[in-house]
C-alpha cells in the first residue's frame, strides 16, 4: 500500500503583509496542523537569502499580489536557492490559461480566487500527503510542455517496468487519481495502489510528487502517442 504519511510539514506563504493574509495563515495552520511563515512579497530579494533566509517545505504563492516584475525576482531567487521546492498558486484568475502556469517549474497545486477556504484546505491537505491539486487538462499540458522543452527521451528504467506499471505511471503522470486509473484499467483501487507501491520502489520515489517529476523526466513524448 502507498504510505499515507504526511510528506510536508511546513510552508512559506508569499503574499502581502495584511490582516487577511494573517487570518489565512492561522486558518491553514489550525486546520492542517502545519507551520506557515509569511514572506512579504515586497521583501523578496536575493539579499535576504544571503542573510540566511530559508524557504519551508512548500511555497504558497498569492497570485493576486504578483506582478510580472515580482515573478521575475521570484524566479531568480527560486533558481538559486530553492529550485526543487513544490509550488502552490492561490488566488489565480479563473480565466487563466495553461500559458500562464508554465513558468512555474514545480507546480503541485492551483487554486482560484473564487475557491473558498474549505476547498483550499481540502486541496492543500492532499498536497501535504504527496498528491497534487491540478485539473487533469492542466496536468497533461504541464507535463507535456516540460517533456518537449527538455527533449525528454524514454529512460531504461521505464522500459524495465511491467506493461501494467508503465500504464499506471503514464496515467499518474497525466494527472489521473488512483480511482481514475482504476476505472480506466478496469482494476480495483487497491490493485492500483499495489502497483504504485512497486513502481515507487523501482523508480526510487518516496511519494506521488516525486513519481510525477520522475515521469516528467523519464517518459518521452513518443510513449504518449
Amino acid at each position: 500500500m502507498v504510505s499515507k504519511r504526511k510528506v510536508y510539514s511546513s510552508a512559506t506563504l508569499i503574499t502581502e503583509k495584511s490582516l487577511q493574509s494573517s487570518l489565512l495563515k492561522d486558518a491553514l495552520e489550525k486546520s492542517l496542523n502545519i507551520d506557515i511563515n509569511i514572506l512579504a512579497i515586497n521583501n523578496l530579494s536575493l539579499t535576504m537569502f544571503s542573510r540566511g533566509k530559508i524557504i519551508a517545505d512548500l511555497v504558497i504563492i498569492d497570485m493576486s499580489v504578483f506582478s510580472r516584475e515580482k515573478e521575475e525576482i521570484y524566479a531568480l531567487c527560486q533558481r538559486q536557492h530553492f529550485s526543487d521546492t513544490p509550488e502552490i498558486l492561490i488566488n489565480c484568475n479563473k480565466k487563466s490559461q495553461y500559458e500562464d502556469f508554465k513558468v512555474w517549474s514545480n507546480l503541485v497545486g492551483v487554486f482560484y480566487i473564487s475557491d473558498d477556504i474549505e476547498l483550499l484546505n481540502q486541496g492543500v491537505e492532499k498536497i501535504l500527503f504527496g498528491e497534487m491539486w491540478l485539473s487533469r487538462k492542466l496536468a497533461q499540458q504541464y507535463i507535456q510542455h516540460f517533456r518537449r522543452k527538455n527533449g525528454v527521451k524514454t529512460s531504461v528504467t521505464y522500459k524495465q517496468l511491467t506493461k501494467r506499471e508503465q500504464q499506471i505511471i503514464k496515467l499518474l503522470g497525466n494527472g489521473s487519481s488512483n480511482i481514475e486509473i482504476a476505472e480506466k484499467l478496469y482494476v480495483s483501487e487497491n490493485t492500483v495502489k499495489t502497483h504504485l507501491h512497486n513502481v515507487f520502489r523501482k523508480i526510487k520515489a518516496k511519494n506521488r510528487l516525486q513519481a510525477l517529476l520522475w515521469a516528467k523526466e523519464n517518459i518521452g513524448v513518443e510513449e504518449l502517442t
